[in-house]
């Protein structure tokens, strides 16, 4: 192999390492921003999840629930995740009602996490600072 080639090689192995944990760390960042997100019901990038119905608030007390939105169990809360790949990750939830909750239904207002977070992500440039610092540190 000439030594063009083994530059060459090398700088494709850095860019794959870079890429690959600028991705874990990305998803990695998704999930905290989800965590602080529903701890600060949206607050913490300036979402304004809609009040609860009083009726429904009454009820969720009376049942020894929280009074914090979309905390009923804490389920959807702890249930986010990221799936890696070499160069792409999922970011997203099992549980199967979180739909309902960022997009809103006929009789319940959207309460978005998922799209607050990825908007913040993106415009942030948290990709961008990330891979930065991987390649400083090569």
């Amino acid at each position: 192999m000439s030594d063009i080639n083994r530059v060459f090689a090398e700088i494709e192995q850095i860019l794959k390492r870079a890429i690959s944990e600028t991705v874990g760390k990305t998803a990695q960042h998704a999930e905290s921003e989800l965590s602080r997100l529903f701890a600060s019901e949206g607050a913490s990038l300036g979402v304004e999840w809609s009040a609860l119905k009083e009726s429904y608030l009454r009820q969720k007390i009376k049942k020894g629930y929280s009074e914090k939105r979309l905390h009923r169990t804490t389920t959807l809360a702890q249930s986010f995740t990221s799936v890696l790949q070499p160069f792409t990750a999922v970011v997203g939830t099992p549980v199967w009602y979180a739909r309902f909750h960022e997009t809103g239904t006929r009789k319940t207002p959207a309460r978005p996490f998922m799209k607050p977070v990825m908007e913040h992500i993106l415009r942030e440039k948290i990709p961008a600072r990330y891979f930065k610092e991987t390649l400083d540190a090569s």
